[in-house]
């Protein structure tokens, strides 16, 4: 049973890495066991995160320092910035947490030193030229002129090259990294991360593996569950809780393999623009998926209401916002809730309770022990109030020792017959611990 609860420490949006260690407290508060930190190492020239030139260099930004300065020195910068990674995972497992860094092994900056070392690690064009990734927006096809395409699945040097990534790994496992979040894992061979997660759990065992798997269909998923992967993620975040297609594809691979949801990540708009700064909804939705999911996630910010959409390229700390809203508290509270019961740790066939209301959602999860059972109602309508009637509940948990485990107001005792008035934005969880 794999439960992972996750705060993107989204590096950029602080100043420097000592305000890393600073942001620590705030996160133990809110009962997160994962600080998953963007990628750290020295950018490109477009200054994408996400296009590194070097694996083992970091951004000059996080150093207090510039490219220059970094370059003349390399060596001391380099540790500089190790020491710093080793302290940063140490004052994390102080609050019993781990640390999880993006792991981009499917592309290189085009500039990377790699392009003209070894040339040969590199997708080719028809005219021999390194060939840059794209993908297409609707009809139209984008290529990324900043990045290079590494050819994982047929490189002649495909031994070294594959050794190359799994030296990377270690390296940073052995500066404390207990987490690798593998970016765009569905275009990586499904052999190299066989290699990977295999080689590298021989000597840290309990390192945790989270796929990159959005937009995949669930065939895929299946792929990438099988090899090895300790998470996947799925898109509940998109999910109306009224379509079809979200049940459909996740009920295929579900119970396989742990997954991940968030309410916003920083691919995505705040949840704080979309709905408009409403801090009720916020908190039911994030209440939802905690209780769906193995694991659930959220991006700094997203407890304080920030708006502005994360930019791989140019947020820096000038854009850290002012407060709109808190809900530390109530992370906090349903994060407790969701470390406390096993059933809360695990993916499974859900079953949906139709109120025939559609400001109700409400599903029903048993345990893959069939040991647990949960039922939660929540009113998605953060406007109004609505009264919400089970006349047979007993049947519904399969039990008559229902808990009410919600992180707000608790009915002191749980009927057969349940009349409820859920306020606006109030999720309830019911629990029954099954014979």
């Amino acid at each position: 049973m794999t439960n992972a609860r996750i705060y993107n420490l989204y590096p950029y949006l602080l100043k420097n890495f000592d305000d890393w260690i600073e942001k620590l407290d705030d996160i133990d508060f809110m009962n997160f066991d994962w600080v998953y930190v963007n990628p750290f190492h020295l950018p490109g020239f477009s200054g994408s995160i996400y296009s590194i030139k070097d694996y083992y260099a970091y951004n000059p930004v996080l150093l207090g320092t510039d490219y220059e300065t970094m370059e003349k020195e390399a060596e001391k910068y380099r540790e500089t910035g190790n020491s710093f990674i080793r302290e940063f995972c140490m004052e994390a497992e102080k609050r019993e947490m781990k640390v999880m860094m993006d792991l981009v092994i499917n592309h290189t900056s085009i500039d990377s030193g790699l392009v003209k070392e070894k040339p040969e690690w590199y997708e080719k064009n028809e005219d021999g030229t390194i060939k840059n990734p794209g993908a297409l927006d609707g009809e139209k096809l984008i290529i990324w002129g900043d990045l290079a395409q590494i050819d994982n699945e047929n490189s002649s040097d495909k031994e070294n090259l594959w050794k190359y990534w799994l030296d990377y790994i270690l390296y940073y496992a052995g500066l404390g990294i207990k987490g690798f979040r593998c970016d765009a894992a569905y275009q990586v061979p499904s052999s190299l991360w066989k290699y990977l997660i295999n080689e590298v759990k021989k000597q840290y065992p309990d390192t945790l593996f989270l796929a990159e798997t959005l937009s995949c269909t669930p065939e895929k998923i299946i792929e990438i569950i099988e090899s090895g992967f300790d998470f996947v993620m799925n898109s509940l975040k998109w999910w109306n809780f009224k379509d079809e297609w979200f049940l459909r594809d996740y009920n295929k691979w579900a119970g396989k393999c742990p997954s991940l949801s968030f309410p916003e990540n920083h691919d995505t708009e705040r949840f704080a623009k979309e709905y408009n700064k409403d801090s009720r909804k916020a908190v039911c939705y994030y209440a939802i998926e905690a209780y769906f999911c193995s694991g659930i996630a959220i991006t700094l910010g997203f407890e304080y209401g920030f708006e502005k959409k994360i930019d791989v390229v140019n947020t820096t700390y000038k854009d850290y916002e002012e407060i709109n809203y808190d809900i530390a508290e109530d992370i906090r509270l349903i994060n407790e809730i969701k470390a406390e019961y096993n059933i809360l740790k695990e993916d499974g066939l859900v079953e949906i309770y139709d109120f025939g209301n559609s400001n109700i959602f409400s599903f029903m999860k048993k345990s893959s022990d069939s040991t647990e059972k949960v039922f939660v109602v929540a009113n998605i309508n953060t406007k109004a109030g609505v009264d919400v009637k089970v006349p047979n509940m007993f049947e519904i948990m399969e039990g008559n020792s229902i808990e009410d485990i919600s992180h707000g107001h608790r009915m002191d005792e749980v009927s057969d017959s349940l009349e409820y008035y859920l306020q606006p934005g109030e999720a309830k969880i019911f629990y029954q611990k099954l014979k």
